[in-house]
């Protein structure tokens, strides 16, 4: 029974998996309230399936890019249960989270989480023999994302209407972006990952597992 957490952006999430699939899921908006919600929504999932902590076999985390102190909420937490209860850790990223779901679509996909002040995390992946990531996640301008977007691709991930017009506008009716529903980054495909790589005999080092920031922090412009 494995316990996932994911708190990367402003959308947080726990899910609960095991070998039968996923059993239990939250994602809500938490802005910054990552810290008073995020282990009471992971208490109650365990209630409402008559667990306890002393029955998970792993726990998993989102390492990001994302929010710096979204993250930190996450990877403490995730660390915390782990050592307690001497747990495998799972470190998944977060833009491997979104992209999963649509490995099926037959062409790239682009997983997009915004940074802040134009600046967004992205990362390119392919159903080729084995589903993969191409290239590093990286750090862009919105500009250079624009130009990293193949013209046939799925983009997913932080994509409002104002991007959205610019990605149609710069790369054509080529790219397909799907609804915010879709495209939501959710624990379950984190826990789907994490249980992947634990019964493949996988795990992460309590000690050595960081956050992925891609770079500084940046904060959105209050003017």
């Amino acid at each position: 029974m494995l316990l996932a957490f994911d708190t990367a952006t402003d959308t947080a999430g726990v899910a609960i998996y095991d070998a039968q699939g996923l059993r239990a899921e939250a994602n809500w908006f938490a802005g910054r309230g990552h810290s008073t919600q995020l282990l009471p929504m992971a208490q109650q999932l365990l209630s409402n399936l008559d667990l306890t902590p002393a029955e998970l076999t792993g726990v998993a985390v989102s390492v990001g890019p994302g929010s710096w102190s979204g993250i930190r909420v996450g990877m403490s937490s995730a660390k915390g249960l782990a050592l307690a209860h001497d747990l495998p850790l799972l470190g998944i990223s977060s833009l491997e989270t979104l992209a999963y779901p649509h490995q099926r679509i037959g062409r790239s996909v682009v997983a997009v989480i915004k940074l802040g002040r134009d600046r967004y995390a992205m990362a390119e992946f392919r159903l080729r023999r084995a589903w993969m990531r191409i290239g590093q996640e990286r750090n862009v301008s919105r500009d250079e994302l624009l130009a990293a977007i193949p013209e046939l691709a799925l983009v997913c991930g932080d994509v409002d209407p104002r991007l959205a017009l610019a990605i149609n506008e710069a790369r054509g009716a080529g790219v397909v972006i799907p609804s915010p529903a879709v495209g939501l980054r959710r624990a379950g495909f984190v826990a789907e990952l994490a249980w992947n790589r634990l019964q493949a005999g996988e795990r992460d080092d309590l000690t050595s597992l960081e956050p992925s920031y891609l770079g500084a922090a940046v904060k959105e412009s209050t003017k």
